[in-house]
């Protein structure tokens, strides 16, 4: 019947056609070939269905089936054949009639109309990948009986067709081979995705779209001119087997200038092909594990972070915006320092106006600059500390974003220099030009570095001369070093400090500390301010006059006479006795810590049967600091900014204070600080055996 006639079989109304009616067709005898007709005489029950198909065979007929089956089967064909949850076997029977009309009847007056309904039927019941397979082959060699027109069929996740590559694939690449045209990145992705033993993982049918685009970046950067592939001796060929298992036809495939190369019988280029493709499933794995997990990601800046460098143009990556904001911030510079605050609002990311932000973002700002050539300082990945929303950020033009290996020794003991110039230079509180300028010249001249490490280190010291809770911690950090570290890096504060020539109480102070933490004799200091020809600022008090009565002045001494050979000056011996006593009193009040306040602390006697502040050397307050930390897994920042003002210290101060007085006992930083703050396990334990040593 053809579309739109209509007629009433079994008592349901069947007005759209496209099927065979009646007995046997010509030329057929029972059973071999009308498997596809209804037959209106048949039988059909007057009530019940089996909606599922369990009753029919794998090959049914019309003929064969039950009458409940023949009444489920007119139902769905009088009720416009789209219900999804229909038994396959069903729309199979109705397929059956189509296939012989398109190939056996060869009626291409009716191919527009059957090749519709097919794309229709694929449409609802292509997730069965029986009926995909066979409707998929129809439509390959129905468009070709239709006409000699051969197109570039589109890219699809799904383009794989069983066990031999689809038919539209092969005659649109076995004209290319035939022309002797090189493929292009389309055609290259075509032949991979349609190979019967092509199997892609999530990340490609997850995020096809940017799978497609990725790989056409690729392949052009590999293949700029194409890729030539040889045609095979091999020519195409088609013998259609009907999916009823009725009949089998030859299909033309010459394309007017002879028979096509077949594409499936060349093998030679597709293993590069393969691991290029698996390089771009991979590289969209932390894309697609995000999509995986939210759906709606997609677009937003966190998802952006995570694409590989070529997609970030891409409009579906938003990339562009962002680079454009970006931009801004540098305008005609190499450098720009910002507030994190802006870099954040150039990245559309929400951040709160205080505090660390979490370690995982930070990670993917820095991989975010990396992948558009900006470094950044202070950088985690590279051992600073995590970005504070109100904090600095320094951006500075480099390939790659100034990878650099922080674990290499060289950079290690160069960094370490680094952080202890900076702290030197800091420690007055007054940081001059001639000080900065020393530490990028003695950073340029650090041997064993190349101009990125040593680009990416001025940056660090340019922030962190910035940051001053940093500079509270990188002290804690010396201790472990090695000894020609440590020695390297008492020369590189030294030099820091006398860069400007003059050395302030607070400097001095700093470098007595230094050398304490360092494990150095404190009196080494002074040897390195004689040297150094220190200046002093100001006029300093040396002593007060004391007169002591009763207390006879020497005379003068005697000149030694000619024999001696030795004329001494006592002008300038005196003037030296002086100056060398002036030096030792302005040192020795100097290193002496400032005084507590005047007022004494009342002396709180613990009660019977209680144990004393349980870690000598701390005052209360710290002490009980350090306890909720021991007692706890970790604080947040936040509470543990909370509890030390409710015990009215200051909370970089606590923490500096405490980690001193564990250096002292243990040679170690007793707190941490990353996402939580932390006292390491084994300390824990060291704390506890102290305790109950005391």
């Amino acid at each position: 019947m053809q579309s739109g006639e209509s007629v009433v079989v079994g008592g349901f109304s069947l007005t759209d056609g496209l099927f065979y009616l009646g007995g046997l067709l010509p030329g057929q005898s029972n059973g071999s070939c009308g498997n596809c007709v209804v037959d209106p005489e048949a039988r059909v029950a007057s009530g019940g269905e089996d909606r599922e198909g369990r009753t029919i065979p794998y090959w049914p007929s019309y003929q064969s089936i039950s009458p409940v089956a023949r009444r489920t089967y007119l139902s769905w064909l009088a009720a416009g054949r789209d219900d999804p949850s229909i038994g396959i076997g069903y729309v199979f029977l109705y397929f059956y009639g189509i296939e012989r009309r398109m190939f056996v009847d060869q009626a291409s007056h009716d191919a527009p109309v059957l090749i519709a309904e097919v794309r229709r039927l694929l449409d609802i019941y292509g997730s069965n990948g029986s009926f995909r397979g066979y409707a998929s082959k129809f439509l390959d060699a129905a468009e070709l009986v239709q006409g000699p027109e051969i197109y570039r069929p589109p890219l699809r996740a799904d383009l794989r067709n069983g066990y031999e590559i689809p038919l539209s694939v092969r005659l649109h690449l076995g004209r290319k081979l035939a022309a002797k045209q090189p493929l292009d990145g389309t055609d290259a992705l075509l032949w991979l995705l349609s190979l019967p033993d092509t199997n892609l993982r999530t990340p490609a049918t997850r995020c096809f779209e940017e799978l497609a685009e990725l790989w056409a970046s690729r392949f052009t950067a590999r293949y700029p001119a194409g890729l030539k592939v040889n045609a095979p001796k091999t020519r195409l060929k088609l013998d259609y087997r009907a999916a009823s298992g009725g009949f089998e036809c030859r299909i033309d495939m010459s394309d007017g200038t002879g028979p096509l190369p077949d594409i499936a019988a060349v093998s030679a280029p597709l293993d590069s092909l393969r691991d290029m493709l698996n390089a771009c499933t991979e590289e969209l794995a932390p894309y697609s594990r995000l999509l995986g997990r939210n759906p709606n990601a997609k677009g937003t800046i966190e998802a952006t972070f995570l694409l590989p460098p070529e997609l970030l143009a891409s409009p579906t990556a938003m990339g562009t915006a962002l680079l454009t904001k970006i931009e801004q911030i540098f305008g005609d510079r190499k450098v720009a320092g910002v507030r994190v605050t802006q870099l954040a609002k150039a990245l559309s990311l929400d951040v709160e106006p205080s505090g660390k932000l979490p370690s995982g973002l930070c990670n993917q700002i820095g991989a975010f600059l990396d992948r558009i050539d900006i470094g950044m300082e202070p950088d985690r990945r590279y051992g600073s500390r995590n970005l504070e929303a109100d904090g600095y950020v320094l951006l500075f033009r480099a390939p790659g974003g100034a990878k650099v290996d922080g674990d290499a020794p060289a950079y290690v003991a160069a960094k370490a220099m680094v952080d202890v110039a900076v702290l030197a230079a800091a420690a007055d509180g007054n940081i001059e030009a001639p000080e900065y300028e020393s530490i990028k010249t003695e950073i340029r001249a650090m041997p064993d570095l190349g101009g990125i490490e040593r680009a990416r280190l001025i940056a660090y010291a340019s922030t962190l001369l910035k940051d001053v809770p940093g500079q509270q911690g990188a002290l804690n950090k010396m201790k472990k070093l090695a000894r020609p570290v440590k020695e390297a890096v008492v020369r590189s504060a030294t030099a820091a400090i006398l860069a400007d020539g003059h050395a302030g109480p607070d400097e001095v102070k700093f470098l007595e500390r230094l050398y304490r933490t360092l494990g150095f004799p404190i009196e080494g200091v002074y040897a390195t301010l004689h040297r150094g020809s220190v200046v002093i600022d100001e006029p300093v008090a040396v002593a007060a006059e004391q007169r002591a009565p009763g207390v006879r002045i020497p005379p003068p001494p005697i000149e030694a006479g000619p024999a001696t050979g030795v004329k001494i000056d006592h002008a300038r011996l005196e003037r030296l006795r002086s100056e060398t006593a002036a030096v030792s009193e302005l040192l020795a009040s100097i290193f002496v810590e400032e005084a507590p306040a005047s007022i004494p602390e009342p002396t709180v006697l613990a009660p019977v049967g209680e144990r004393p502040v349980r870690f000598p050397g701390l005052d209360a307050a710290h002490a009980a600091l350090l306890d909720r930390l021991q007692k706890s897994e970790g604080m947040d920042r936040s509470e543990l900014d909370n509890f030390a003002r409710d015990l009215r210290l200051l909370p970089d101060g606590a923490i500096e204070r405490i980690n001193d007085w564990g250096f002292d006992r243990f040679d170690e930083v007793l707190i941490e600080e990353d996402e939580r703050v932390t006292i390491p396990d084994h300390l824990r334990e060291a704390l506890r055996e102290a305790e109950a040593a005391e």
